[in-house]
Order: structure tokens, then sequence, then C-alpha cells
């Protein structure tokens, strides 16, 4: 959910700085639209997969997010170390599209997957409450994207503030930086303008921002795929 919902925008900040040529707005648009055909296709093609993997098997597969999802850091890193090489972009493009796909599988297989595990007559019920959960996560999971970010960006400024000329500052902010929580508070003190006032080549942290957000969906994904191990179908 965390991918879909602000997919444009990891996109756009993680990539644009180091390729503007390569990631407009018209191009981040049509990596939201693959994304859709991503989620289309898992739906069909993951459930056509799981007749011949079985439902808990094709759970199995998808726990190939983990390490999808945990590598896109480490591409952020590279990017952010001033990298303007088309691989992390690509690599970033087709493992994430690959994820938002398992997503898509994973409404499709979960009904014979719990009709299997729980019996026919819990199946409706049980995947009620999931379907309960699903909403849930829609609500949540973009709202504790922007409070990571939020403080994943505050710790970069932090960070930048440190390595800046107190005095430089206070002419470009018209104050000292002993009101800097006032300034991030009023959005004045920005990534890119301590960047200006930086010596050039000094990192920009606007890429790695989402590195905690997607570190914990990892681990989050991680649980799941060792909870799918011990699954064993309940006697009727």
């Amino acid at each position: 959910m965390i991918l879909i919902s602000s997919a444009k925008t990891i996109m756009t900040d993680i990539f644009a700085a180091a390729m503007p040529a390569t990631v407009t707005s018209a191009f981040a648009a049509q990596y939201v639209s693959s994304l859709g055909l991503a989620n289309s296709f898992g739906r069909g093609g993951w459930a056509l997969a799981s007749d011949f993997l079985g439902s808990k098997g094709t759970y199995g597969v998808f726990a190939l997010g983990v390490p999808l999802v945990a590598a896109i850091p480490l591409l952020a890193d590279v990017v952010s170390g001033g990298s303007a090489s088309l691989v992390p972009l690509g690599a970033f493009y087709c493992s994430t599209a690959l994820s938002i796909s398992f997503y898509g599988g994973t409404f499709s297989c979960l009904p014979p997957y719990l009709a299997a595990t729980f019996g026919p007559q819990h199946m409706g019920a049980i995947h009620g409450r999931v379907l309960s959960a699903w909403a849930i996560s829609a609500f949540a999971g973009p709202k504790v994207l922007s409070a990571l970010r939020e403080r994943s960006k505050e710790h970069a400024i932090d960070g930048l503030v440190a390595e800046c000329d107190p005095l430089r500052f206070e002419e470009a902010f018209g104050a000292p930086l002993s009101s800097l929580a006032d300034l991030k508070q009023a959005n004045t003190v920005t990534i890119p303008r301590l960047l200006e006032l930086l010596p050039a080549g000094t990192p920009d942290p606007t890429p790695t921002l989402y590195n905690e957000s997607l570190y914990l969906v990892s681990g989050l994904l991680g649980v799941s795929a060792v909870a799918n191990v011990f699954i064993r179908p309940v006697r009727a």
C-alpha cells in the first residue's frame, strides 16, 4: 500500500535530482501506470501459477518481496552518492513492479488458500476479516510513510546544518542556528536550500528519505513469509 499510494513521489524523490532528463513528470506518471498493469497481471498471472505451485508455494514465491524491497534503500544510497547511472533506476522500476504483482496475486490467491487451510465453510468469514485489515492498511500505510519520511527529513536537515557555516546560515535564512526548530516548522529551511550553502559535491540525502519506511515494510514481509512456512491445514 505504501508503494501504490506514493509511487510517483518516491520515484521523483529518489531519482529526479540525479537524472532530471530521464525522470520527468511524464516518466513518473508512466511509472505509476506500469504499476497498475503489474497489479492486474499479478491477479491473473499468480492465480494461474498457483494451480501448479499450490497456494502455499505461491505465497512462498511472494517472499521474494523481502529482498526486493530491502534492496531499494541500497539503490537510493547509490543515487545519493551522485551516480547518474540508469542501472539503479531500472532495478528500482523492475523490483517495485514485481513487488506490486505479488500484491495483486495475494488478492486472487487468498480465497483458495483460506479454503484449503480452514475449510470452505469458514472461508467467507475469514476472508471478510482479512479484507477489513486491508482497508486499515490502505488508511494507515500512507500515514506511516508520511511520518517516517518526515522524521528522516528532520534528521537529514540536522545533519546538513551541522556541516553549514553558522554565519552563512544566518545570512541565508535571517535567523541564527538557535532558531532552527522554528525555521523547520515554517518550512523555511529545506534540504535544497541547505545544499546551496554547502560545498559542491555534498551528498543529497533526499533519495534516502524512504529507507526507514522500506526497511519496515521489508521486515513485515519477512514476518509474513516466516508465518507462511508454519501454516498447516486446520483439522475439521
